[in-house]
């Protein structure tokens, strides 16, 4: 089984933006953390930072894995779990996200309050003031 605690964050005067990525299993945690490319909002943000939480999982051959995805981010919860991307402005990202999901059979994503995602939350800071434009 492997957890995971996502997490964007985004500087609101320049569009900076990091993920976060705490990647427990096996007794072991792995923090991981990435400056995004370009400035978005905070919404898109933690979009991208699912979206990479899926491809690392992907690329390191553990589709078939019980994963267990934690995000304090309503936004991203509410729309996964309806499969709604139908006039979002995000609806680009989430249609990626699901059809990545696709290749998840057990894959769970769940919303926690801001104060039980401090892990991730720390690392996409780190990466937001690391980030480049």
């Amino acid at each position: 089984m492997i957890r995971l605690a996502i997490d964007a964050s985004v500087n609101v005067k320049d569009g900076r933006a990091g993920v976060g990525i705490l990647w427990l299993e096996g007794g072991k945690q792995y923090p991981l953390k990435f400056s995004l490319p370009q400035k978005m909002d905070n919404h898109l943000a933690e979009f991208s930072a699912l979206k990479i939480a899926l491809e690392l999982l992907e690329d390191q051959g553990r589709t078939d894995d019980l994963i267990i995805c934690q995000t304090d981010s309503r936004a991203v919860y509410d729309a996964i779990r309806k499969k709604k991307s139908k006039n979002s402005p995000y609806s680009q990202a989430i249609q990626a996200i699901l059809l990545a999901l696709a290749k998840f059979p057990q894959f769970h994503l769940n919303w926690v309050p801001e104060a039980d995602n401090r892990g991730a939350d720390q690392l996409a800071k780190q990466a937001m003031r690391q980030a480049s434009l």
